[in-house]
Protein backbone atom coordinates (compact mmCIF):
# COMPACT_ATOMS: atom_id res chain seq x y z
CA UNK A 1 0.00 0.00 0.00
CA UNK A 2 2.86 2.48 0.60
CA UNK A 3 4.89 1.87 -2.49
CA UNK A 4 1.07 2.19 -4.69
CA UNK A 5 0.77 5.69 -2.92
CA UNK A 6 4.81 6.49 -3.41
CA UNK A 7 4.71 6.11 -7.27
CA UNK A 8 1.02 7.79 -7.08
CA UNK A 9 2.89 10.67 -5.70
CA UNK A 10 5.63 10.59 -7.17
CA UNK A 11 3.92 10.89 -10.50
CA UNK A 12 1.64 13.35 -9.63
CA UNK A 13 3.77 15.78 -7.42
CA UNK A 14 7.08 15.64 -9.17
CA UNK A 15 7.35 17.78 -12.63
CA UNK A 16 5.62 20.75 -10.34
CA UNK A 17 8.21 19.98 -7.29
CA UNK A 18 10.96 20.46 -10.07
CA UNK A 19 9.14 23.75 -11.07
CA UNK A 20 8.68 25.20 -7.65
CA UNK A 21 12.38 24.31 -6.98
CA UNK A 22 13.64 25.65 -10.73
CA UNK A 23 11.99 28.80 -9.62
CA UNK A 24 13.06 29.26 -6.36
CA UNK A 25 16.66 28.60 -6.45
CA UNK A 26 17.47 28.47 -10.65
CA UNK A 27 18.44 25.85 -12.96
CA UNK A 28 21.54 24.64 -10.97
CA UNK A 29 23.71 23.70 -9.84
CA UNK A 30 22.35 21.61 -8.06
CA UNK A 31 20.04 20.51 -11.04
CA UNK A 32 16.46 20.47 -9.51
CA UNK A 33 15.23 17.54 -11.25
CA UNK A 34 18.09 15.83 -9.45
CA UNK A 35 17.19 17.19 -6.10
CA UNK A 36 13.41 16.04 -6.60
CA UNK A 37 14.87 12.92 -6.99
CA UNK A 38 16.90 12.95 -3.79
CA UNK A 39 13.82 14.15 -2.23
CA UNK A 40 11.22 11.75 -2.94
CA UNK A 41 13.97 8.80 -2.10
CA UNK A 42 14.38 10.41 1.35
CA UNK A 43 10.65 10.42 1.42
CA UNK A 44 10.51 7.29 0.48
CA UNK A 45 13.32 5.62 2.66
CA UNK A 46 12.10 7.61 6.35
CA UNK A 47 10.56 5.81 8.78
CA UNK A 48 7.57 7.93 9.93
CA UNK A 49 5.67 6.49 12.79
CA UNK A 50 2.92 8.37 11.01
CA UNK A 51 2.57 9.69 7.46
CA UNK A 52 2.84 13.77 7.69
CA UNK A 53 -0.34 15.80 6.97
CA UNK A 54 0.51 17.64 4.37
CA UNK A 55 3.09 15.06 1.81
CA UNK A 56 3.84 17.98 -0.87
CA UNK A 57 5.34 20.29 2.26
CA UNK A 58 7.43 17.50 3.78
CA UNK A 59 8.82 16.45 0.36
CA UNK A 60 9.70 20.41 -0.75
CA UNK A 61 10.81 21.04 2.37
CA UNK A 62 14.00 18.23 1.95
CA UNK A 63 14.71 19.46 -1.54
CA UNK A 64 14.99 22.74 -0.08
CA UNK A 65 17.67 21.67 2.66
CA UNK A 66 19.12 19.65 0.05
CA UNK A 67 19.70 22.63 -2.20
CA UNK A 68 20.73 24.91 0.66
CA UNK A 69 23.34 21.63 1.81
CA UNK A 70 24.46 21.41 -1.83
CA UNK A 71 25.30 25.25 -1.62
CA UNK A 72 27.15 24.81 1.39
CA UNK A 73 29.19 22.12 -0.01
CA UNK A 74 29.73 23.64 -2.83
CA UNK A 75 30.57 27.07 -0.93
CA UNK A 76 32.98 25.23 1.40
CA UNK A 77 35.09 24.33 -1.99
CA UNK A 78 35.26 27.65 -3.41
CA UNK A 79 37.00 29.29 -0.41
CA UNK A 80 38.85 26.24 -0.03
CA UNK A 81 40.52 26.86 -3.44
CA UNK A 82 40.34 30.46 -2.64
CA UNK A 83 41.97 29.96 0.47
CA UNK A 84 45.02 27.48 -1.54
CA UNK A 85 45.06 30.52 -3.76
CA UNK A 86 45.33 33.19 -1.48
CA UNK A 87 48.39 31.08 0.06
CA UNK A 88 50.33 30.79 -2.54
CA UNK A 89 49.65 34.77 -3.68
CA UNK A 90 47.81 34.29 -6.44
CA UNK A 91 44.54 35.59 -7.79
CA UNK A 92 41.57 33.69 -7.96
CA UNK A 93 40.83 32.62 -11.87
CA UNK A 94 37.65 34.83 -12.31
CA UNK A 95 40.30 38.31 -11.67
CA UNK A 96 43.07 36.94 -14.27
CA UNK A 97 44.33 38.63 -16.89
CA UNK A 98 46.11 36.62 -20.02
CA UNK A 99 49.38 38.04 -18.74
CA UNK A 100 49.20 36.95 -15.22
CA UNK A 101 47.28 33.90 -16.22
CA UNK A 102 50.65 32.98 -17.74
CA UNK A 103 52.88 33.98 -14.59
CA UNK A 104 50.02 31.85 -12.54
CA UNK A 105 50.68 28.73 -14.50
CA UNK A 106 54.56 29.31 -14.14
CA UNK A 107 54.05 30.08 -10.39
CA UNK A 108 51.60 26.78 -9.64
CA UNK A 109 54.92 24.19 -11.90
CA UNK A 110 56.91 25.77 -8.87
CA UNK A 111 54.50 25.20 -6.31
CA UNK A 112 54.57 21.77 -7.72
CA UNK A 113 58.11 21.73 -7.68
CA UNK A 114 58.74 22.80 -4.55
CA UNK A 115 56.01 20.02 -3.40
CA UNK A 116 57.94 17.46 -5.18
CA UNK A 117 61.13 18.47 -3.02
CA UNK A 118 59.12 18.43 0.27
CA UNK A 119 59.54 15.21 2.24
CA UNK A 120 57.19 12.10 1.79
CA UNK A 121 56.14 13.08 5.11
CA UNK A 122 55.29 16.92 4.53
CA UNK A 123 53.84 15.91 1.23
CA UNK A 124 51.30 13.45 2.15
CA UNK A 125 50.29 16.06 4.77
CA UNK A 126 50.20 19.05 2.80
CA UNK A 127 48.30 17.69 0.33
CA UNK A 128 45.47 15.62 2.80
CA UNK A 129 45.28 19.43 4.55
CA UNK A 130 45.38 21.95 1.97
CA UNK A 131 44.03 19.69 -1.42
CA UNK A 132 41.67 17.58 -0.14
CA UNK A 133 40.94 20.07 2.81
CA UNK A 134 41.12 17.38 5.63
CA UNK A 135 41.36 18.65 8.86
CA UNK A 136 44.10 18.02 11.49
CA UNK A 137 42.02 15.21 13.47
CA UNK A 138 41.15 13.64 10.16
CA UNK A 139 44.35 13.44 9.30
CA UNK A 140 45.68 12.29 12.49
CA UNK A 141 42.88 9.57 12.52
CA UNK A 142 43.59 8.16 9.64
CA UNK A 143 47.17 8.13 9.45
CA UNK A 144 48.45 7.86 13.28
CA UNK A 145 50.24 11.11 13.84
CA UNK A 146 49.93 13.37 16.82
CA UNK A 147 48.38 16.84 15.90
CA UNK A 148 51.73 18.45 16.95
CA UNK A 149 53.36 16.37 14.76
CA UNK A 150 50.95 17.25 11.82
CA UNK A 151 50.79 20.88 12.64
CA UNK A 152 55.04 21.35 12.56
CA UNK A 153 55.43 19.10 9.18
CA UNK A 154 52.65 21.14 7.62
CA UNK A 155 54.58 24.50 8.91
CA UNK A 156 57.93 23.44 7.67
CA UNK A 157 56.08 22.36 4.14
CA UNK A 158 54.68 25.79 3.98
CA UNK A 159 57.39 27.44 5.14
CA UNK A 160 59.88 25.53 2.17
CA UNK A 161 57.36 26.68 -0.30
CA UNK A 162 57.42 29.98 0.34
CA UNK A 163 61.14 30.18 0.70
CA UNK A 164 61.30 28.51 -2.92
CA UNK A 165 58.50 30.56 -4.64
CA UNK A 166 60.21 33.90 -3.03
CA UNK A 167 63.07 32.62 -4.70
CA UNK A 168 61.53 32.17 -8.11
CA UNK A 169 59.78 35.19 -7.74
CA UNK A 170 63.23 36.99 -7.15
CA UNK A 171 64.72 35.55 -10.09
CA UNK A 172 61.69 36.95 -11.91
CA UNK A 173 62.07 40.15 -11.21
CA UNK A 174 65.63 39.99 -11.58
CA UNK A 175 64.85 38.96 -15.52
CA UNK A 176 62.33 41.94 -15.74
CA UNK A 177 64.83 44.10 -14.45
CA UNK A 178 67.45 42.64 -17.17
CA UNK A 179 65.09 43.07 -19.84
CA UNK A 180 64.30 46.56 -19.43
CA UNK A 181 67.68 47.59 -19.07
CA UNK A 182 68.34 45.90 -22.32
CA UNK A 183 65.37 47.63 -23.68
Amino acid sequence: MKQAFLTKFYRSYWQELCSLLRAKFGNGPPDPEDIAQQAFMRYAEAELAQPPDNPKAFVYTIARNLIIDAHRVQSRQEQLIDDIFAEVGMLPLNESSAESCLLEGERMQMVERAVASLPAKQQELIVASRLRGETYQQIAARTGYSLGDISRNIERAHTAIQTMLQAWEDGQQQSMVQQREYL
